[in-house]
């Protein structure tokens, strides 16, 4: 089962940006499918692990982009990648401690980070990275 289906509206035309980002969203899914199959905590655990070191190494691609285009708001955009990563942390804390309303908060908030960022927050730097020459 798929949670979330890449869209047009997630695509940046930035071939590394948009393949970690469809990384990101496999991510994603996969950890929705263990959570609604009620897999073991060893499965969320690894996929929470995996999201957290891979949305690093996103964030830091990603941001090095921006500043390389010279984008104008690489500091709001870090405070958003830094509340990800602060909330991903926050659920392995959670799962650690085998908190009973981390299916329901998990889904939620990083579904709906996921959809609102990719759509909405990145496409925002796109214009600067092609005037740049970043494709």
């Amino acid at each position: 089962m798929t949670f979330i289906v890449w869209d047009d509206l997630y695509e940046t035309g930035i071939a590394s940006i948009d393949e970690q980002h469809k990384h990101l969203v496999s991510l994603l899914n996969r950890m929705l499918e263990a959570l609604n199959q009620k897999k073991g905590g060893e499965e969320i655990s690894y996929v929470i692990g995996e999201m957290a070191k891979y949305s690093e190494y996103h964030f830091s691609t990603e941001e090095e982009l921006m500043l390389k285009a010279e984008y104008p708001d690489v500091g709001e955009h870090q405070i958003f990648h830094h509340a990800f990563t602060s909330k991903v942390v926050d659920y392995q804390h959670k799962l650690a401690a085998r908190d009973d309303n981390l299916t329901a908060e998990v889904t939620i908030y990083l579904t709906n980070w996921l959809n609102d960022h990719l759509s909405t927050i990145d496409q925002k730097y796109v214009p600067y990275m092609k005037k740049a020459g970043i494709t």
